[in-house]
């Protein structure tokens, strides 16, 4: 059976999109998902109330400036604000231009190594063509081989390590339920040629 992509009716597709999520990042375990979407607890019952919360939460319903609400105020939060602002430092400094921004790629384990994330990845590359800017995405080491594969180049290496002069257990827990973790800043230029040793980067230019 062939698959399509389809627009997300928010209202009625969220649930199953989050619980995919979930096991997507469950399997290989991912822990730097929890500094974004947290379990509040190690019981069946929390983990579902974790996917029914994130379910209901649509973070792209109205342009806002992302903040750490899904945490108590406490080192927890402090943490996962600084994994936020790390994670995002690459791109902010060198994608200063109009561009596809590829988010949150999954394929949940049942559906792996059937094309679904070519289509996904065939579609971003289409629509910055479309749209004649660049594309970047944030790589984890174990999406990053469908990335290079269709050409996109590595061009930041990003080690997130939080750190604080004084954590609360908060922030131990936290820190010791995701650990660090090591992105990669992936870009494609606009129109997709790329000539390693030749293509002047953007940011390059003076």
């Amino acid at each position: 059976m062939g698959f399509e992509l389809r627009e997300v009716d928010p209202a009625t597709d969220f649930p199953a999109i989050a619980r995919s999520m979930f096991e997507s990042y469950e399997d290989p375990p991912q822990p730097f998902f929890h500094a974004f979407f947290p379990i509040h607890g190690d019981t069946h019952d929390a983990r579902e109330e974790a996917i029914a919360e994130c379910a209901t939460q649509n973070p792209f319903a109205e342009e806002h400036h992302m903040e750490v609400t899904w945490l108590p105020d406490d080192g927890s939060r402090r943490f996962a604000e600084q994994v936020l602002e790390i994670h995002s430092a690459p791109r902010v400094r060198l994608g200063q231009r109009p561009q596809v921004y590829l988010f949150i790629v999954f394929t949940h384990p049942d559906y792996r190594r059937k094309g679904i994330g070519q289509k996904f990845m065939d579609w971003g590359i289409a629509k910055a063509d479309e749209m004649g800017v660049e594309l970047f995405l944030d790589a984890s080491p174990v999406g990053r081989p469908l990335y290079d594969a269709n050409g996109l180049v590595e061009v930041d290496k990003n080690d997130i390590i939080p750190r604080t002069n004084d954590p609360d257990d908060a922030w131990k827990a936290m820190e010791k339920k995701t650990g660090h973790s090591t992105w990669f800043l992936m870009w494609r230029p606009a129109g997709g040629n790329y000539e390693e040793g030749k293509t002047v980067k953007p940011w390059e230019k003076d």
